[in-house]
């Protein structure tokens, strides 16, 4: 699971929350119902996890089961990251980058 971009790209928290689908989850009252049957017994296995704004799990990828997942997060991480590496650019700076609209 490559979800890590994420959070490195957006210099935030990255909070995955997958499902847990089983076959036996599907109503039996399902208008095609006869294909649940073709499906595996874990149809999908979750992967629920946290991710801090360099990439780095803060919990790992929960798999196959049904959890709640907690982690303390440092509010000051996402700043300091932005600081680093401005994804945004040069037009986060004014002492670089000055718009005028020429209305004529």
């Amino acid at each position: 699971m490559k979800v890590q971009h994420i959070a490195i790209e957006g210099k935030c928290f990255f909070i995955n929350a997958d499902m847990i689908i089983r076959r036996s989850s599907y109503p039996s009252d399902l208008q095609e119902y006869n294909i649940v049957s073709e499906l595996p017994g874990l149809v999908c296995r979750g992967g629920s996890c946290i991710i801090d704004p360099y990439g780095h799990y803060l919990t790992k990828p929960v798999w196959d089961k049904e959890t709640i997942i907690y982690a303390e997060l440092d509010m000051n991480l996402p700043a300091a990251c932005k600081m680093e590496h401005d994804a945004i650019g040069h037009y986060a700076r004014p002492d670089v980058l000055e718009l005028k609209v020429n209305e004529k």
